[in-house]
């Protein structure tokens, strides 16, 4: 059963090669294109086994929940490694026996098919599922933890001077320090940029959001707005700091924050301290895939605080109607789901 939890994509128009190779179920002239691929450049070897990894965990992330995704995750990393060792050996035995055969395959098959050979920029677009989150390892060993139905693209090699990535959603980063090859987050369609060395940070940039919010845990950010492929506007994050770029006002606002309350989703909990309701419901949103129906406009005046861990949705609006009086219906989506991701509306009412 494929996993229920992230979508993972490589562009270009011979990547399902690389895959079956993985798997084991390409042909054998498809084997040939991949063996000579991976001999042209010792970096070709590093980008199957982050396709490798990737596909791994994505076939064993159904097994992952948010309550303890800590540690089913460094037990894949481990099976990952041993299995991707015992794929790599056994191919590497295989060549030992068949190497003259090969050998002569493979330069006719190279010289034929030369310009079909992988192509050495590929990008990978992980997706978190609706209602779901998930994290994983970048290439140069930096760790992305996705909200639910957030996507993230990036290279299978990055670039020597730039760590480029694009993020639509909400995401977490550890980012692995390297002064000689920074590390940036583009949001929007590159309309901003979060540039870093190396730090743990947050960034919300939703699609159908007017707002991109920065938060920064440690180390150190600077934020670009860009126009026409420039930098207009530029703002330096301090630790705790967290920034709010408007883009139809043009204008970024910083100020202090608790960061346990901005990234605390990461372990599947939800913090709130007395926050104004239509934040609450935004982030319950995202969190369980949900659409909000406002009825009565005194709701959205009222503030919430809670902590809630591995709760279901039905549980946290039991909560809320306890201690603010607000009923609520949830209204399940009846239309075909077949080709677009369906969410629920809970309805709000005095």
């Amino acid at each position: 059963m494929e996993s229920e939890n992230t979508y993972m994509t490589v562009n270009g128009s011979d990547s399902s090669i690389i895959f079956r190779y993985i798997r084991n179920t390409a042909s054998e002239e498809e084997k040939v294109q991949v063996d000579i691929w991976l001999k042209e450049d010792p970096e070709h070897e590093k980008m199957l086994l982050q396709i490798a990894r990737i596909y791994y965990a994505s076939r064993t992330q159904e097994r992952i929940t948010s309550r303890d995704s800590l540690r089913a995750y460094q037990e894949i990393q481990k099976k990952i490694q041993v299995h991707v060792r015992r794929f790599l050996l056994k191919r590497v035995s295989v060549y030992a026996a068949c190497f003259l055969v090969g050998l002569i395959i493979s330069s006719v098959i190279y010289w034929k098919k030369k310009d079909s050979v992988l192509p050495t920029h590929q990008m990978v677009t992980i997706q978190a599922n609706a209602g779901m989150r998930t994290h994983f390892n970048l290439p140069d060993g930096s760790v992305a933890y996705l909200n639910s139905g957030s996507i993230l693209s990036y290279p299978l090699s990055f670039d020597k001077n730039v760590r480029r990535i694009s993020l639509s959603g909400e995401a977490y980063f550890e980012v692995v320090h390297n002064p000689e090859q920074p590390f940036v987050v583009s949001v929007q369609d590159d309309r901003m940029r979060v540039k870093v060395h190396g730090t743990e940070f947050n960034v919300q940039a939703y699609k159908e959001e007017n707002q991109i919010q920065t938060t920064l845990v440690s180390g150190s950010v600077d934020i670009e707005v860009v126009r026409n492929g420039q930098v207009a506007k530029k703002a330096h994050l301090n630790p705790s700091d967290k920034a709010v770029y408007d883009m139809a006002k043009d204008k970024i606002n910083i100020f202090p924050v608790n960061t346990e309350y901005e990234t605390s989703w990461i372990d599947g909990r939800l913090v709130f301290k007395n926050m104004p309701l239509p934040q609450v419901l935004k982030k319950l949103s995202y969190f369980y895939n949900v659409k909000f129906e406002v009825q009565d406009d005194i709701i959205n005046s009222y503030c919430f605080t809670g902590t809630f861990q591995d709760k279901q949705l039905s549980q946290v609006l039991d909560y809320l109607k306890i201690t603010s009086q607000i009923d609520y219906e949830i209204r399940t989506t009846r239309s075909d789901d077949s080709h677009k991701i369906q969410q629920s509306v809970v309805v709000l009412k005095n």
